[in-house]
């Protein structure tokens, strides 16, 4: 079984650490010292992550002085700023990288299945996609789903962070699990943060003509997720991490606590490693609520997405609508071909939009754009031109079209079109487009 080292004395850090590996199946051994550590080399473990600044002293020395057959595994060092040089100089005598805190923990997982490794094994019944970036973040929420641990979800807007804490939600085995209960913490004013948040009793302010229970308190025994946690004011980020340490709360005007236990989900779109570096956000809340850390990519980066969130959508609408629609595959090509700054809620928006204005229960692209002409060399002896004849040129006319509005660049076409530079060449090759 592949096992880890981890030696770090900060007690959220290393539980944070330690519940992540765990559930990439690994085996952990935890040191706060180098003193402990020191009788963990008896058997030898697959890698070790050790902080840089100890109780006991410097890991990097230590690490300069051990044997070659230790040297020799992957060790990754968590360094301050201030022990930046220390670090460099592990990493020159053997170490395989270092992270400087506050780092991303996806990375350090990341490179630690690359230094061991491991895989990730998707599952056949996709629930968030079938690309292979979207069939990796669906593991990896099936794995959290039946644990109790907290989970940040990044990526830019509308790319489906709501949907995947929904997901973890509603797949938690526990029988009696309570409500999914969910925050937009950027449309709460903050003189009613601490009241939504905690609740208050009848009386405790001026208007409070009834006790009214907080967020915190609706989502006992179920999951609490916090949309946009990055717009949360310092004071009540001081406050969240309080009530998720206590499992308890004071309600506005309360005389005793209030016990709640619930799952926490976050989710954001901003950088809140660059928020803490400045200060807006605070550290020890964040590797409360990033003990898993899970990035969903645009949609642009997944094309291959596109078609099957398409179909998934326009099934949505078709029950809302009320009517029966199809859709033609110039159409879909269309599709695919977008950009989606706006992800999946603007291809949601993009197909409402389309089916409103849709005729004779099939969405397909204006006749001006659809109209293709062909020669008779392009059709067989009846007359009839073949269907792969029809997508090429349909493709070769948008691939076309779209270099001439980058002004030839096959660099920005391609980002265009939402494929990879290697992708656009190969298809140019064989579609016979001069660059």
């Amino acid at each position: 079984m592949t096992s880890i080292l981890l030696i770090e004395d900060d007690p959220i850090m290393g539980e944070s650490l330690l519940q992540r590996f765990e559930l990439e199946g690994l085996q952990v051994s935890w040191c706060r010292r180098i003193s402990e550590a020191r009788d963990a080399f008896a058997v030898l473990p697959s890698a070790v992550v050790s902080d840089v600044r100890l109780p006991d002293g410097l890991a990097t020395e230590w690490f300069v002085g051990l044997p070659a057959t230790v040297r020799a595994l992957p060790w990754f060092f968590l360094t301050g700023y201030g022990s930046v040089n220390d670090a460099v100089a592990a990493v020159r005598a053997g170490a395989r990288e270092y992270l400087t805190k506050p780092f991303d923990i996806e990375r350090l997982v990341a490179k630690i299945r690359e230094a061991v490794d491991l895989s990730v094994a998707p599952d056949d019944d996709a629930l968030l996609g079938v690309s292979a970036a979207m069939r990796r973040v669906e593991g990896m929420v099936r794995k959290v789903a039946s644990q109790r641990v907290s989970v940040l979800l990044t990526g830019e807007s509308g790319v489906g962070k709501e949907v995947a804490a929904q997901l973890i939600h509603s797949l938690d085995p526990r029988a009696s699990k309570g409500d999914f209960v969910a925050v937009n913490c950027a449309a709460i004013p903050e003189t009613m943060m601490e009241a939504e948040f905690l609740g208050y009793e009848k009386g405790a302010f001026s208007g409070a003509v009834r006790t009214h229970k907080g967020y915190l308190e609706r989502a006992h025994k179920g999951t609490l997720f916090l949309d946009e946690v990055g717009e949360l004011p310092a004071n009540m980020q001081a406050k969240l991490l309080r009530a998720l340490q206590e499992k308890c709360f004071f309600r506005l005007g309360a005389e005793r606590t209030t016990q709640s236990e619930f799952r926490i989900l976050a989710a954001t779109n901003r950088d809140l490693y660059a928020d803490m570096n400045a200060g807006s956000f605070r550290e020890d809340l964040f590797y409360r609520l990033a003990v898993i850390k899970i990035e969903l990519p645009p949609l642009r980066e997944r094309p291959e997405d596109i078609r099957w969130l398409t179909e998934k959508l326009l099934a949505q609408i078709v029950v809302e609508q009320g009517r029966p629609l199809a859709m033609s595959e110039p159409f879909v090509r269309d599709l695919m071909g977008r950009e989606w700054r706006g992800n999946v809620r603007e291809l949601r928006s993009f197909l409402e939009e389309a089916v409103v204005f849709s005729d004779g229960g099939v969405l397909d692209l204006p006749e001006s754009q659809t109209s293709i002409s062909f020669t008779a060399a392009d059709a067989s002896a009846d007359g009839i031109v073949t269907l792969q004849r029809v997508v090429e040129t349909v493709e070769r006319s948008h691939i076309q079209k779209a270099l001439q509005h980058c002004d030839g660049s096959v660099g920005k076409t391609a980002e265009v079109l939402g494929i990879s530079r290697k992708t656009l060449w190969e298809k140019m090759k064989r579609l016979a487009i001069s660059a």
